[in-house]
Order: structure tokens, then C-alpha cells, then sequence
């Protein structure tokens, strides 16, 4: 239908996502474990992740090998890919559980009221937070490319994208089948808050049943932290937090020993699918994964080893392509920083236990603490407790990414308490469909989810008023900055509107960073340059009249990553000023 109208010249954005992110997915349920394809919902709650795994994979596999990514050859790809799709031998059903129904009206419910707490963080426009230029304008520059690989013309007075290529990828094909403008793009990261709703839903309701699967979809779409990604933007982090659930599920039911070979296909593509979407996920999922296999050797011995070299040989194949593309991505780094650059980056624990708010955060240690004592003392019947094996490992990984400064190991430690709630989601959810009976879990679960909902509510427009950069104020000043500014010139930004100048003036930007901004070495040195010019310094005049740099764009609220105001500039004269946005020309 996507390509019938398309062929008549007309457009169906909804059926592109359609086609995009869910055809796969259901193309490839036969690809999920037995127990999760057995259950309709659950395959279905499982099918938005899977398919933008599927896709993302295989677009940037066909830009690796030179495929130009347009409207017909994206169409043409998934066509073959979905039709190929159907030599899977389908699962067999399973009887219909009893209740399951119930269970699908429940996690209609959870996907409510997470779409009604993400519409007060992203709904309407301009979307909150900084990073979301950046990948509208990497969608943009791929649509016209037709490639992945490529120049950013403005960023940093031009280097390489060096985005992580997985949701780039279906942004711009997204585009390119659509002909929408590149600014509809914007709002791509509810899809996978949403995903990651009915991911967690799909992990915890084939492990441990149908109560807890709703339990589970029902506290992840309340917790405020999942707000305040969506704040700034974190569209890589989101969309690899999708993926996670998919990936602790394959490695509990090896565990269980219910993989068989087709499940193993699964495992190993979607895998590949977070390299491709977030190279910190995959730093994640390679440490939980090796924890996960050496309690699984001795429980499974031989099984789980040839399950590893099955699903590793799968990898290297579905995997040659993006492979490719990070090496050649990453070969522009120079390297990495050294930790020193983000020790301002710890993370504070009494922070997080308000972002998850402190009733949630109480329930989920007093319930990983019964948890460890009732699996070690053996004194209540837990369902599938080797299955917490996968989770116990990436609650350490977590944990020991973020100290990893202690080691000298570079790493943006705060963020590594976005993967806690992968943890504390399914520990609660367990821990209340195994001590409460009958109805008491989704009793107990409904009153969790009000106290945490009665914070979320409030904290969501919290979290939009601190990220909104843009508004309708600033957009005009900068509106009225672009029509002054001559062809190339270049703009100093501070880093609150470093993306977000960069995509709406569309002219070469130098954003003045601090360290712990920066991922890439190579782009220390171009930062430190923005941040000379904005000092105001001697060698900073002296770089601004090189570079012909006459306008200064800054957020008077701006703070440094000591969480200190930042100093305006005294060398320059304010040319336009609004709440969020001073536009200020240097003085000669």
C-alpha cells in the first residue's frame, strides 16, 4: 500500500513507519524465542524493536556496500527482506493463556499514560533539548547523499558525522520514501519511548507471566527518569533501550535452555542492532553478556557454549557491514579523552533516587533484597530465577561503568543510570507477583504507579521548561540573525545552542564545549578555540578575526558542567535578547 501511493506521487508517513519499523518486526517473530512468538501480544510488543533492528541493520549494511538509500531502493530492500522473511518456519501458537486479554488491556493502559507523560516533555514544537538538531540534520544530509558516511558541512566548521548510524539511517529513509521536510523528524523519538514500553512488556511477561508483564510496562512508562532522556534528547539512548529487553530475554532463555537455532538468529541480530544504534549500549551489552555467560557455563556446560559460537559466527555475518561502517566512522575519532574530562560527570545517587522518585526507588531495593535472600536461602518459589542471572549482570556492568573513573577508564558516568531501570523494573515487578497473591501484585503495582505518577505529572513540565532552548522567541532571533549573515560565515555558539544553531542558521557553527561534551579527540582542540572566542581572551580576538566571526549566540541560563552560570561575554554588544537566546556582535 506504502508504494502504491507513493507510485501515484503521493505520501503515507503513518504506513512508512509502518513499513520501516513494524513489517519487519513481524516478519521476523519467528525469530523471538518460542515462549515470547507463542503469545500474539507478546510478539507484537516485541515486533516495533525487532523490526527497527532489522531495518536499521540492513540500511546501513546497504550504505556500507554502496547502495545509495533512496525511496526505491529502501522499498525494494525491506520488500525482499520481509518476503525472505517468510522461509522462517512459523512458531506454533501456544493455547490462549488465561487472561491474556486482560494482560493486552493493561498494557494499553501502561502505553496511555506513557504517551500522555511524554506528550508534556515532547509534544508540539519545537521539541525540547539540543541534541534533536543534530540528527535532523544528519537525516537531512543523508537523504541528499544517499549515504551514511559523510560530511557535516556545518558542525564544528565542518567534520564527519560521527552520530552513531542505526536511527540515522531509518530518519533518512524515512525522508527519503516521504519527501516530508526534515524537521517532522524532530518528534522520531516517541517511537521509541513507546518501543521500550512494550520491549520491557514483552521481556518480563515471557519470563515471569502476564501480571508482571504488565506490572513492569506499567511502572517503566510512569518513571520520571525516562523524562528526562527525552528532555535533551538522548535519541541514540532511547532507541538502544528498546533494544536491551530483547537482548536480556534471548540470554535468560539461553540460560533456560529454550533457544533453538532460529531464536539464536534473532539474538545475533539484534545485537548487531545496538552497535549500530548506541556504541555505549554495546559497551553495556558486551560486559552483561560475558558476566551472563560465565554463571551460564557451568549451569548449561556444552549447550551454551555452542549456543555462544552459534550466535557469534551469526554475528560476524549480519554484522559485516556495520562493522565496516563503525570502523571507518570511528578511525575519525583520534581517539578518546582522557578520564579526567568527565569527573564532573558522577553520578549522585540521591539524584537518581528522585528521578526514579523515592517510593519506587525504596520498593525496588527492599525488592532485589528479597530476591537475593529468597534465591539463596531457597524459601519461596521463584519463576525462572536463573533468569535474573542476565539482569544481575547488567545491574554490575552498570554499576562498574559508572565508577569506572576509579580506573582511570573514560566514560560518561551519569548517564549509565538510564540502563538502571532495565534493573529495578523487572526486580519489582518479580518481587510482587511472587509474594503477593492473586490480585495483590496489580493492587500494590496500581498504588506504586499513582504515588510515582503524582511526581511524573508535575516533573515532566519541569523537565521541558529546563531543556527548552528553542522557542518561539528564539527562533525568530535567530530567523533575523540568519537573513544578516553572509555565505559560510561562521557562528560561536555556546554549548546549550551548539546543535540547535548549527541546524537552524545552517552555516558553519564553532560551539564552544567544555570536555565533558566532547566525545571524539579530534574535536577537543576545534571546541577550544569556541570556548577562546567566547573568553574573550587576546588569542581568542585574534582566532575571531581569522575565522571573520562577528556574531556570538548564547543562552543567558546556560550553566558549565560544574552546573555554574557560564560568564557572559563583556567584549561584545547584544544585538538581541530573549529569555533563552542573547544574539551579541563583537566589537571591533
Amino acid at each position: 500500500m506504502e508504494a502504491a501511493i507513493a507510485l501515484l506521487g503521493g505520501s503515507a508517513p503513518v504506513l512508512s513507519i509502518a513499513v520501516l519499523m513494524l513489517a519487519p518486526g513481524l516478519a521476523f517473530a519467528p525469530l523471538l524465542p518460542a515462549r515470547a512468538a507463542a503469545s500474539p501480544v507478546t510478539a507484537l510488543a516485541a515486533a516495533s524493536a525487532l523490526g527497527f533492528g532489522a531495518t536499521s541493520v540492513l540500511l546501513v549494511t546497504m550504505s556500507s556496500f554502496g547502495v545509495d538509500l533512496d525511496g526505491i531502493s529502501v522499498r525494494i530492500a525491506i520488500g525482499v527482506l520481509v518476503v525472505a522473511a517468510c522461509a522462517i518456519p512459523a512458531r506454533e501458537r501456544a493455547d490462549r493463556e488465561v487472561g491474556e486479554g486482560w494482560a493486552a488491556a493493561g498494557l494499553g493502559i501502561a502505553l496511555l499514560l506513557g504517551v500522555l507523560l511524554q506528550e508534556r516533555v515532547i509534544g508540539g514544537s519545537p521539541v525540547p533539548g539540543n541534541d534533536w538538531a543534530k540528527y535532523v540534520l544528519y537525516a537531512d544530509e543523508i537523504r541528499e547523499s544517499g549515504s551514511l558516511l559523510i560530511d557535516n558541512p556545518y558542525w564544528l566548521l565542518g567534520v564527519p558525522f560521527r552520530e552513531d548510524p542505526g536511527v540515522p539511517s531509518v530518519y533518512g529513509a524515512f525522508l527519503a520514501m516521504t519527501g516530508q521536510g526534515a524537521a517532522v523528524v524532530a518528534h522520531g523519538i516517541w517511537l521509541f519511548a513507546v518501543a521500550s514500553i512494550l520491549s520491557i512488556y514483552a521481556l518480563v511477561r515471557t519470563l515471569w507471566g502476564l501480571r508482571a508483564g504488565v506490572i513492569a510496562a506499567l511502572l517503566w512508562a510512569v518513571l520520571p527518569i525516562s523524562q528526562d532522556i527525552l528532555g535533551w534528547h538522548g535519541l541514540a539512548n532511547q532507541a538502544a533501550l528498546a533494544l536491551l529487553p530483547l537482548v536480556l530475554l534471548y540470554a535468560a532463555e539461553a540460560l533456560g535452555g529454550q533457544v533453538d537455532r532460529r531464536a539464536v538468529g534473532g539474538f545475533a541480530l539484534v545485537v548487531v542492532a545496538v552497535f549500530a544504534s548506541h556504541r555505549l549500549s554495546a559497551a553495556v551489552t558486551v560486559g552483561a553478556l560475558a558476566l551472563t555467560a560465565i554463571v551460564a557455563v557451568p549451569l548449561r556446560g556444552a549447550h551454551v557454549l555452542r549456543w555462544g559460537a552459534t550466535a557469534a559466527g551469526m554475528a560476524v555475518v549480519l554484522g559485516a557491514g556495520v562493522a565496516y561502517d563503525l570502523y571507518e566512522r570511528n578511525r575519525t575519532f583520534d581517539g578518546s579523552q582522557g578520564y579526567e574530562a568527565y569527573l564532573s560527570q558522577k553520578i549522585t545517587w540521591d539524584l537518581v533516587a528522585r528521578d526514579f522518585t523515592y517510593a519506587f526507588s525504596a520498593v525496588a531495593v527492599l525488592s532485589a533484597l528479597w530476591l537475593v535472600y529468597a534465591a539463596v536461602r531457597r524459601r519461596a518459589e521463584l519463576r525462572d530465577p536463573v533468569a535474573l542471572v542476565p539482569i544481575a549482570a547488567l545491574l554490575v556492568v552498570v554499576v562498574g561503568l559508572g565508577y569506572a573513573w576509579v580506573l582511570h577508564i573514560p566514560n560518561a558516568y551519569v548517564r549509565m543510570v538510564y540502563y538502571l531501570p532495565l534493573v529495578a523494573v523487572p526486580v519489582v515487578a518479580v518481587a510482587l507477583v511472587t509474594l503477593l497473591p492473586r490480585r495483590g501484585p496489580l493492587v500494590a503495582a496500581a498504588a506504586l504507579a499513582a504515588a510515582v505518577l503524582s511526581v511524573s505529572w508535575g516533573q515532566a513540565e519541569n523537565v521541558r521548561s529546563l531543556y527548552a532552548f528553542a522557542s518561539p522567541a528564539s527562533v525568530r532571533g535567530l530567523d533575523a540573525l540568519e537573513a544578516r549573515l553572509r555565505p559560510d560565515e561562521v557562528v560561536v555558539t555556546d554549548r546549550c545552542w551548539s546543535f540547535l544553531a548549527t541546524w537552524l542558521l545552517h552555516t558553519r557553527t564553532l560551539p564552544a564545549l567544555t570536555p565533558a561534551d566532547i566525545q571524539p579527540k579530534a574535536e577537543v582542540r576545534l571546541a577550544e578555540m569556541g570556548r577562546e572566542i567566547m573568553s574573550g581572551s587576546a588569542e581568542g580576538r585574534a582566532l575571531a578575526d581569522d575565522l571573520g566571526v562577528r556574531y556570538l549566540v548564547i543562552d543567558p541560563t546556560c550553566r558549565d558542567e560544574e552546573r555554574e552560570f557560564l560568564r557572559p561575554p563583556l567584549f561584545a554588544d547584544p544585538l538581541y535578547a530573549s529569555k533563552r537566546l542573547v544574539i551579541a556582535t563583537i566589537r571591533d
